[in-house]
This record gives structure tokens, sequence and C-alpha cells, in this order.
């Protein structure tokens, strides 16, 4: 039987049942770290994510506390483990420090160099393993995936990337399926509501010390077009005897390197030119050297050291039908180098742009990041004498006075958020030019001012450039973005910003906008608005219906009504100990994010009275076509496209139906141990190892033994669905 209650007292039942986990006024302090509410919220949704997941991917914008949340949820762990990047470890050491714990750190450049076997023995069974920058992993075929993959297995799993999509949204399957398996092909959009984590800066107004991040600035700079014209008649190049020098690429990536500064573009070309004087000596030799061999060629600024060439490479026939190639090549090369001499716009006019704009925010730092050491370079000599500057193109950092160490122009530059005393002020960097080494993992919340010298091939790795400065901790209540445009005639040939459009349409599963793009000539965003947006909206309407004080519940289902357009319900129900709200719109049940958002909309309206026949019939409707949609299911069954499991539990089905009398027992549990691990959650490492299973020559028993090994035995869950709580829609 169904209670009607009031509307207010309904709403309030359903927002406390949902977000009870983050209604508590404690604080939640690890070692000497106060953790904001929004990092509290995040621990406690990340913890039921990875009891129903297995893992659980926290994309909360650059700058919102993400390690500490991060440590929170790993201080009940006997053993936590972090993979990230090599120059991270210093970072997640300190931060550990601050909180109190012990935490063990794997670069993902180990992984890739030497696997996962550098872990086994070491100390005590990992539980929780954090990826930190997952992006990295995002691809499946690479070495470093699958080491990272064979350490998660049988283990909960914390992704962590602001930008966890580049290039497409199979980035996200892949990394999920490191600890789901093929299940992530196959996940719902409730479910990725409650596998991601994540919120916009916006969504704090301005709260925790985040400063609020301007609009971009784009600017124009004037451009010499006869160097595009000229790069575009570049002849061919003759690549080394083993390949691996594709014209069209060549070309491609000369613009790419021009759209970013002369010196770039420069640079690119006179290593060019060397490795064309290599190639023309050991030609008039007699000789045609590979890739390898042309390394005993050294260049320096315009000198090219000569090898031996009968030392660094064979004979070969014909050399002397390729001399001309390469010389024409070599040719043409020289005069866009002479050109670039030659021309009055390009760098000068950068550098004048990165001096009005360090002008105009007088007082306030600024950091200018470029995918090319060149155009780092290039610009730190120009800019150099205008006192407190830096450049950091590697581990050294160079400024006016000579070369420092990274770490020493990152304390000069941000003393604040290195935690040191501020330098004297001879010593004082107010403007660093740094490539995108620094793009990741680095705080440098003292400064205000983010230039973009160039357009990456990913607008996340904008959004990380921007993040170094617009973060928690922050002095600043505003910080500021500007972006270089490249030329119009290199835009019309490799298509920048359009490349940079699409992949911003493709990162909307978890993205809504990147700020570092926004302007009015790219293109609206038509995509779906994400799932996390969508339940970030959910919950930021569920706290304006929690109200004052506990609800008191009543023992039957609580329900109120309210005027609507069509006939419906919003329901909360409970499966499997978690909480969901479905709802009933015009066009049926459903709990598809987007849609139970609007049904919630329509419980603002106008309170009706109801009785308790109406509340029946609308949970008999509920229960009669719940079992339609995949409501909080569990992603422990196996993935539609998981064949190698379809094909291991028909087997294990064939070896129980043809065992012997006095042997069915025995098999009978073996088999039903292997049938729950393969109906449990496996991960990619799992359904590799799975597959190999599949061609090894194993008898029946060892076969079924040896599946069960696979991971941990977490079985499909029978969901049975109680409605706890229901808001009728009326049509009047």
């Amino acid at each position: 039987m169904g209670t009607p209650i009031t509307l207010s007292g309904v709403r309030a039942l359903i927002a406390q049942r949902l977000l009870g986990e983050t209604l508590t006024d404690r604080s939640l302090q690890i070692g000497s770290i106060v953790l904001r509410p929004h990092q509290q919220s995040a621990v406690a949704r990340l913890q039921s994510a990875i009891e129903e997941f297995g893992g659980a991917l926290l994309c909360d914008e650059v700058g919102m506390g993400k390690t500490f949340v991060a440590l929170a949820l790993s201080r009940e762990c006997q053993a936590a483990h972090v993979v990230g990047p090599a120059v991270l470890q210093d970072m997640w050491m300190r931060a550990a420090a601050s909180a109190g714990q012990r935490l063990d750190f794997v670069s993902m450049e180990s992984l890739s160099r030497r696997g996962a076997e550098q872990l086994s023995g070491k100390g005590a069974p990992i539980e929780l393993l954090i990826v930190d920058e997952a992006h990295h992993f995002r691809n499946p075929k690479t070495k470093r995936y699958s080491a990272m993959a064979r350490l998660a297995s049988g283990r909960s799993v914390l992704l962590m990337s602001a930008t966890p999509v580049h290039n497409k949204r199979a980035d996200l399957v892949a990394l999920f399926s490191v600890f789901m398996g093929s299940s992530a092909e196959a996940l719902t959009a409730p479910q990725l509501g409650r596998i991601v984590i994540r919120r916009e800066q916006s969504s704090l107004a301005g709260g925790d010390g985040i400063p609020r991040a301007e609009a971009p600035v784009w600017c124009d700079l004037n451009h010499d077009h006869e160097v595009a014209r000229l790069l575009l008649e570049l002849p061919p190049p003759l690549p080394p005897r083993n390949g691996g020098d594709g014209g069209s690429l060549v070309i491609h990536s000369l613009v790419r390197q021009w759209a970013s500064s002369d010196a770039a573009l420069r640079g690119a070309l006179t290593r060019r030119l060397h490795r064309s004087i290599a190639l023309i000596a050991a030609l008039e030799n007699g000789s045609y050297p590979s890739l390898s061999e042309l390394s005993a060629w050294s260049a320096a600024h315009d000198c090219v050291q000569l090898a031996f060439t009968e030392i660094v490479s064979t004979k070969s026939e014909g050399s002397d039908l390729l001399l001309p190639v390469v010389r024409q090549h070599a040719e043409a090369i020289a005069v866009v180098l002479q050109r670039l001499k030659a021309s009055f716009v390009g760098d000068q006019e950068r550098a004048a742009l990165v001096r009005s704009i360090r002008q105009s925010h007088n007082g306030l730092s600024v950091v200018a990041f470029s995918q090319y050491a060149d155009t780092i370079e290039g610009l730190f000599r120009l800019l150099a004498p205008d006192g407190s500057v830096a450049a950091l193109t590697g581990d050294v950092a160079r400024v006016v006075g000579g070369r420092i160490s990274r770490s020493e122009a990152i304390r000069r530059f941000a003393p604040r958020a290195s935690g040191v005393p501020g330098p004297c002020r001879s010593e004082a960097v107010t403007l660093l030019l740094t490539t995108d080494l620094l793009s990741e993992g680095v705080n440098l919340q003292d400064a205000a001012v983010v230039v973009h010298l160039d357009l990456p091939w990913t607008p996340a790795r904008m959004e990380q450039r921007l993040g170094r400065v617009a973060r928690m901790g922050s002095l600043h209540d505003r910080v500021f973005a500007y972006v270089l445009r490249p030329p119009t005639s290199a835009e019309s040939l490799i298509h920048l910003e359009r490349l940079l459009a699409e992949k911003m349409l493709e990162a909307g599963i978890v993205n809504d906008e990147f700020r570092s793009l926004l302007r009015p000539s790219l293109p609206a965003r038509h995509g779906p608005e994400s799932v996390p947006h969508l339940e970030e909206d959910i919950r930021s309407l569920l706290q304006t219906w929690t109200g004052r004080g506990a609800v008191r519940v009543p023992h039957e289902l609580a329900g109120a009504g309210v005027t609507a357009p069509f006939d419906g319900f919003l329901a909360l129900c409970r499966a499997a100990g978690r909480y969901s709200l479905i709802a009933h719109d015009a066009r049926g049940l459903t709990d598809n994010p987007e849609r139970v958002r609007q049904v919630m909309g329509y419980c603002e309206n106008d309170e009706l009275s109801v009785s308790a026949t109406a509340l029946e019939s609308a949970v008999d409707l509920f229960q009669r076509h719940v079992v339609g949609i995949r409501v909080t299911g569990s992603s422990n069954a196996p993935g539609f496209r998981a064949h190698a499991r379809r094909a291991a539990l028909k087997r294990i089905a064939n070896i129980t139906n043809r065992a012997r009398p006095h042997e069915r027992a025995r098999v009978a549990s073996l088999g039903a141990l292997a049938r729950s691990t393969l109906l449990a959650r496996l991960g990619s490492d799992a359904e590799r190892r799975l597959a190999i299973l599949s061609s090894e020559a194993l008898d029946d028993n060892a076969w079924m033994a040896a599946v069960s090994e696979l991971g941990r035995i977490q079985p499909v869950e029978k969901m049975q669905h109680e409605v706890v709580a229901m808001i009728l829609l009326l049509k009047q």
C-alpha cells in the first residue's frame, strides 16, 4: 500500500536517499589536509562506483584536487600503488607525506620498458591501483597498456584524468576495459553516470579557491604566406634506405611547425638539410645509408661532421641515380631558409605580442606553452632582454644568467605553489616559456595568464595547459588565456581549428566544453549533453530538495502528486542496495539521465493530492515494465562481444553433461566455480588470458581450474527493484 505525504516530504526523502553521503557536516581530514565538500562527495561516490564496477574514473577539471581525493580513497587499503608519468613522482610523494600516508609509485615509462613484473612479490598485495593521467593508457595496442592491465587484474582501479578523451570515444572504452573487459562496450548512460565523476570548476561558483577562467582571446598575426607556397613546392625527399620519411607527411609536419613559429620551421628545415648533406656524401661514395647509419653523422648549427662512408654504410648499386633527388630537395630547403631569414614578420611579431600581453597584465606572472622546443628557444632569445624570463625545454632551463635546473626554474616562477620562499627580485621569473612538458602534473598557481603559442593536435592538451594555472590554491580571482592563431594559409592546409572542434564533440561524452577553445568562430557544440554533466545537474536539483532535518519515512511507499502535461511518475527505487531514479514520461519507462532530469523538472510544479490506489497502480505499472530496461544493472555480466566468455561457458556445459556418473559431483563443483568466474567481473587482462586458454591443449579438469583462477568471483546479482518513493505526474 502507498502512503500519500506532502510533495516536499517526498522530494526530501528522494534527495536524502540519493545524496546521503554528501549531506554530512563533518569534515574529512587526511593528515594535514582537510578535503573540500566537492572532494568529500567524490570519495563517497568513487567508493560506490568501485564496489559496483571494480573501478571508476575521476575526471574533474584540472586543478580541483583529484590527488587528495585519491589519497583519501586509498587510506583504508592495505597497499595502494600509483601509476603515472615519472615526472609526477615527486608530486605524489609530497602529497602522500602531507596526507600522512605511504604510497608506492610506478612510472608508466618503466611499464613501457619492463612491464608489470617489477611489482611481483613487492610488499603487501595491492588492493587499489591509482592510474594518474590515465589518458596515456588509452591505446590497448601498446606495451604500457598491457602491463597496466596486468597490474589491474583482480584489483580495484581508480583512473584519474581531466581529459580522458583525446581523439575519439573509443579512448573511454579502452580505459574502462582495464577493469571491465568487453563489458565496457555495453555501458548504458546511467552506468556511465555512476562510473564517471566529472565536475566543472564553474559548478563551484568561484569557491574553494579556484579562479574563474575568462574566455580566451584569439590573436591574429601577420605572416609571410610566400613561405607556405615554398613549403608546398618542396620536391619530395629521398628517404633513408629503410624508409620512414614520407613526402606528404614531411610537408604536413613542416607546415605545423611554421604555424608554431619561424624558429620551429627553421630548426626542422636545418635538420632536414643536415640529413640531406649526409645522404649526398654517402651517395657520392656509392652508399645508400639506412636511418641508423645516418645517425653516425653529427650536426651542430650550420656545420655537419661527416663520417667515413666506407665504415658506417654499405655499398649500394644505382646510388648515382638518387643524387639528383637529394640535391634538388636540399636546394629547395635552402631557398625556404633564405626566405625565413629575409622575412620581416613572424617571430618578431610573436615576441611583441607576448610582450604586450605581459604589459597589459602588469604584476601577474605569465606562462606560455608550445609543442616545439625551437619555438621556446627562439622566443627566449627575443624576450630574454626584457628581464625575469626563463625558458624550459627539458630537464634544464635557461635564464639570462645561464642554465638552471628545471625545479629551480619552477621555484623561481611559482614559489608559493612550490612551497618555498619567494626569490630575490633579481632572480624572480614572471614569464615562463615552456614546452608541453609542464602541461601535466605541475602546480603553477602563482601565475594568472596562459598563452598558447600554438595549437596542439587535441583540445585536451590546451585544457591541461590552462589547468596548470586555474586550480585550487590560486590567489587570483580570475585567470586569462590567449591563443595565437595559426597563419590562414597553414590553417587551410592542416585544418587545425576544425580538427580541434571535431575532437571537442568526440570528447563530449564526458566534457561539455573546453574553456581553452571557447570562441565565436568555432562551431557550436551540437552533440548531446554529456552524461556526467547531466548527473551533476540532477544532483544539483536534488540538493534543493533536501529540506532541513530528517524525513519521517512511512513503512510503506511514500507518494505525492504534481500537475504535468502528461501522466507519468518519478520513482525512487532500491536494487542491490543502491538507490536510483526511474522516470515514466510520455515515451514510457526510462532511466536515461536526460529524460529523468526532464521529469524531475515537472516535479517542481504545483502539488496535487493523490490516493493510495493511484500510487498502487503506478507501482504495478513500474513492476510490469522495469524488466524492459537495464536499470541499475550490474556491469558484472559478460559484455555482449565477449566471444571468449560465451565459448568458455558452452564448454563448461558440455564438460558437465558428459561427465561419468561417479565424477559428476566433482565436475559439477569445478564447473560451478569456473562458471562463477566467467560471470564475474573480468578485466581486459583476464579476458586475454581466457582467449589464450582456449587455444591451449589442456584436459577438461586442468582447463576449468585455470579458468577459475582468472579473477575475483563477484557473481551477478539478481536485481529486485523496490519502489521507495514516487511522485505522480497528473495531466489536468
